[in-house]
């Protein structure tokens, strides 16, 4: 049946990687997956919510408000803690970006759990989920404690279908972040 894990809005399935790059050695995936997230949960009014995840791109600055919350992740149960009902998604395959929709737990589908955050009658909540190294790398302003691999950032260009052809060098990772970071702040509410 396969590992299921929740995907990040950015590098897809988190994964970690043995770089090779100053020895001259090609990187290798060393594992796959990751049990903490950041997830920024838009909420809107149901009437004016995003119906899929390339919309939620268009329409983000809809949103009432933005809370971000850290969140655990269970292999066990393939379902973040607080619960979001996520393993129902899984089930249904619709989670192709990190970006979704968290539904009601329908028990009649009997996958899946009750989600345990508060959304008020008449909201609709999209989550965009982040694992650690990209939620650090990408969102936050921090320098990361060492260069990032080649093959993590292919990962990324790959889930944002970004070019990543002329990547190579330290110059060229740092560009590419650059655009990266400011692909992810467009995500943020418009206000004022």
């Amino acid at each position: 049946m396969g590992v299921h894990d929740y995907r990040c809005s950015v590098c897809g399935t988190p994964s970690t990687y043995a770089c090779g790059e100053k020895t001259g050695e090609p990187c290798e995936e060393e594992g796959v997956g990751e049990d903490q997230a950041v997830l920024d949960l838009f909420f809107f009014a149901a009437a004016d919510a995003p119906q899929s995840a390339g919309e939620f791109e268009q329409v983000r600055g809809r949103a009432r408000r933005v809370e971000t919350k850290p969140f655990g992740y269970d292999w066990g149960d393939w379902e973040f803690e607080p619960s979001l009902n996520y393993r129902q998604l899984l089930m249904d395959d619709d989670d192709v970006a990190g970006i979704w929709a968290i539904q009601p737990f329908d028990e009649d589908i009997g996958e899946g759990s009750p989600v345990s955050i508060e959304i008020p009658e008449g909201e609709q909540v999209w989550a965009v989920n982040y694992c650690p190294p990209c939620r650090e790398l990408f969102v936050g302003n921090a320098k990361p404690t060492e260069e990032p691999c080649i093959a993590f950032l292919r990962a990324v260009a790959e889930q944002l279908a970004l070019d990543f052809t002329n990547v190579r060098g330290s110059a060229d990772k740092t560009s590419f972040i650059t655009s990266v970071r400011e692909r992810i702040a467009r995500r943020r509410p418009v206000t004022g």
